[in-house]
C-alpha cells in the first residue's frame, strides 16, 4: 500500500475541517449565539498577548469559522482571516456579513497563501489548535513571517504540547506517549471538539492527521526565518477541556488541579 503524502493528509484535513465547519455553529466551544450578541471569543491568554489592536491591520492564520477575527474587527483591527475551509470560510463571511463587521476572508492552504494574498500587516495571529496540523514547521514559519511588515509582531497562543503526552487514567494524569517519538498522528473522529468533553457535537466519520512540534522547533523555526523572539510564556490553564480531570477556573479557561504542568505556551516575535 502506498504512503499518503503530506499534501494527500492535508487534502483530508481540509475535508474533515468541512465536516466540523458546519457541526460548530453548535458547539459550546465557539458559542455562536452568544457571540452575536457581543461576546468577545477571544481566551484569556490570546487577550493578554495581543494587547490593544485598535487602528492595526491583522492577520489571522487558520481562522477556521471566523470568530476570534471577527472580535478581533471589532477591537478596532482591519482583519483579515484566513483557512483551508471552504466551508468554515463561507460560515465567517456569513457572519461579518450579518454582524456588519469589517473583516475580509480568503480561502487557502496557508502554504499556498502567498499565491492568493498580497501584503503585510502590523500583526500576524494564530491562536489554539492550528500548529498540529502543519506538516513543515519551518514551511509555516516563512509563509507567517513574510506577513509581518518590518517592526510587526507575529502572536502564536498554542495548546503545550506536553500536554499530549498524558491521559486521565483512573483519574490521576499518566504519561503515556512520548514528546520525541510518534510524531505524526492518525485519527477517525465522528465528533468534534466543545467546551467540555460531554458536549462534542456528532460529525460525519473522518480522518484527521497531525504534526507535533514541540515549544523549541515552533521558536527555532521562527529565528531561522530571522524573527526575533520578545516574548515566551507558559501558562497552567487552556482553552477547553481536553482530559476528564481538567476542572473550569471561572475564568473560562480549564486547569488540571494542583497546576502541574502547562496546558498553553504564547509566543511574540517581531519582524
Amino acid at each position: 500500500m502506498t504512503s499518503m503524502s503530506d499534501l494527500d493528509k492535508i487534502s483530508a484535513n481540509q475535508e474533515g475541517f468541512n465536516l466540523r465547519a458546519r457541526a460548530h455553529l453548535q458547539s459550546s466551544y465557539y458559542d455562536v449565539e452568544r457571540f452575536k450578541q457581543g461576546y468577545n471569543m477571544l481566551r484569556k491568554l490570546e487577550q493578554e498577548e495581543l494587547g490593544d489592536v485598535s487602528g492595526q491591520s491583522l492577520l489571522e492564520l487558520q481562522c477556521h469559522i471566523g470568530v476570534n477575527s471577527l472580535s478581533l474587527a471589532r477591537m478596532g483591527a482591519r482583519v483579515t482571516g484566513t483557512d483551508i475551509s471552504d466551508e468554515a470560510i463561507d460560515i465567517a463571511r456569513d457572519l461579518a456579513e450579518e454582524l456588519d463587521l469589517d473583516a475580509k476572508f480568503v480561502q487557502a492552504n496557508l502554504y499556498d497563501l502567498p499565491k492568493v494574498l498580497d501584503g503585510e500587516f502590523d500583526r500576524v495571529f494564530t491562536g489554539y489548535g492550528t500548529l498540529s496540523f502543519l506538516p513543515d514547521i519551518r514551511g509555516w514559519a516563512e509563509v507567517a513571517s513574510r506577513y509581518v511588515k518590518p517592526g510587526g509582531t507575529l502572536t502564536i497562543v498554542e495548546i503545550h504540547p506536553i500536554l499530549n503526552l498524558f491521559d486521565s487514567v483512573d483519574g490521576e494524569l499518566r504519561v503515556t506517549r512520548s514528546l520525541f517519538e510518534s510524531r505524526q498522528v492518525h485519527h477517525e473522529m465522528s465528533a468534534s471538539y466543545a467546551d467540555r468533553i460531554e458536549d462534542e457535537v456528532a460529525v460525519e466519520t473522518h480522518s484527521i492527521y497531525g504534526w507535533r512540534w514541540t515549544v523549541e522547533e515552533v521558536v527555532n523555526a521562527l529565528i531561522d526565518v530571522g524573527m526575533t523572539i520578545e516574548r515566551l510564556r507558559e501558562v497552567p490553564y487552556d482553552a477547553r477541556q481536553r482530559l476528564p480531570l481538567m476542572v473550569p477556573d471561572g475564568d473560562h479557561n480549564w486547569r488540571i488541579p494542583g497546576d502541574p504542568i502547562p496546558l498553553s505556551f504564547a509566543c511574540v516575535a517581531r519582524r
